[in-house]
């Protein structure tokens, strides 16, 4: 806010027959009493409500019409309460816009107040229990240290009725399942690679075609997990019938059946750390039928999200983008 005080010098005259007064600082008092006044109609009524002398009051408002070089109140002699002019109606408009300005931003100082602590429910897939959570979780901790985590590790079907449930706030998944009530509200898409043993043939290639796969034994996901719709049209695509050597609702199963030298494995790379595995080598995937796996953050579509949950669910969605830019 700026405050008003004359200056007197060479210059206009005022709208009560002073010299204009020069912009300096002013205290929020002159809105201040002004809209009191407007809103009881009396310099004197508002002086009772504010606890002030009317002289101060008259004295402020005098000063920001003679800023505003126009009259906001009408003076005449014989009128029951003073009315607003035109340009004064004006001014109460902007000191409400202020006003509610004002609340907005008392609000927003009780959010961050009140998720300086809280908990957040969590839901992910297996796949991201490595790198990517445990790093996100440890970056979100340094900046929120009162929110502690509830975190549930479970299949796409699973997380998608949790959260319809109200049984977590936010989930982390591959594929999320149709639901009249669950929003997908960021994604990012993923290429799959092929995970291998170091001593397998395919960790010396720059790349191995999906139809490849044919003559391999591979960890396949169950059909608990909704990532399986995307292998089976994969290799449908490819005209590959898999061996599914082992078949899952563990993805680190999986990626440790593919270190061991029993498997191969389709999979994500973990994100954060793009290295593989001691042991174990990443491979591109070429060919028919690889497509993107997206990567989806979702939240229950009618529900406001407590603050705690609001806050994380915004930086996951960052983390998510990044992901994708990264990829």
């Amino acid at each position: 806010m700026r405050e008003l005080v004359t200056a007197t010098g060479p210059g206009a005259v005022g709208p009560h027959g002073r010299r204009k007064a020069e912009l300096r600082p002013v205290s929020s008092n002159a809105l201040k009493y002004f809209v009191a006044v407007a809103r009881s109609g009396s310099i004197r009524r508002a002086a009772e409500e504010l606890q002030v002398a009317a002289s101060a009051i008259s004295r402020l408002i005098q000063l920001l019409e003679e800023e505003l070089g126009a009259e906001l109140l009408e003076r005449h002699r014989g009128h029951k309460g003073l009315k607003l002019t035109a340009e004064g109606q004006v001014v109460l408009n902007y000191a409400k816009s202020i006003e509610a300005g004002l609340d907005a931003v008392r609000d927003d100082i009780r959010s961050l107040k009140t998720i300086r602590t809280g908990k957040v429910r969590f839901g992910i897939s297996e796949s991201f229990t490595r790198e990517f959570v445990p790093q996100f979780l440890h970056r979100f901790h340094a900046a929120y240290p009162g929110i502690v985590f509830e975190v549930i590790v479970a299949g796409g079907n699973k997380l998608t009725a949790m959260l319809a449930n109200h049984d977590i706030d936010v989930s982390l998944s591959y594929i999320t399942p149709d639901a009249f009530n669950v929003s997908v509200v960021e994604q990012a898409m993923t290429t799959p690679c092929l995970l291998v043993a170091r001593s397998h043939p395919f960790a010396q290639r720059e790349f191995v075609d999906v139809a490849e796969c044919a003559g391999e034994d591979i960890a396949l996901p169950d059909a608990s997990l909704t990532i399986r719709e995307s292998y089976v049209r994969m290799f449908a695509k490819a005209r590959v019938r898999p061996r599914g050597l082992l078949v899952t609702n563990s993805f680190e199963l999986m990626r440790a059946s593919a270190g061991a030298g029993l498997t191969i494995a389709v999979v994500d790379r973990y994100f954060g750390d793009h290295e593989a595995p001691a042991g174990m080598a990443y491979v591109p995937l070429r060919g028919q039928g690889l497509d993107r796996w997206p990567l989806n953050v979702s939240i229950h579509a009618d529900r406001d999200l407590p603050a705690a949950a609001s806050i994380f669910v915004e930086h996951l969605r960052t983390a998510v983008r990044s992901v994708a830019a990264d990829r």
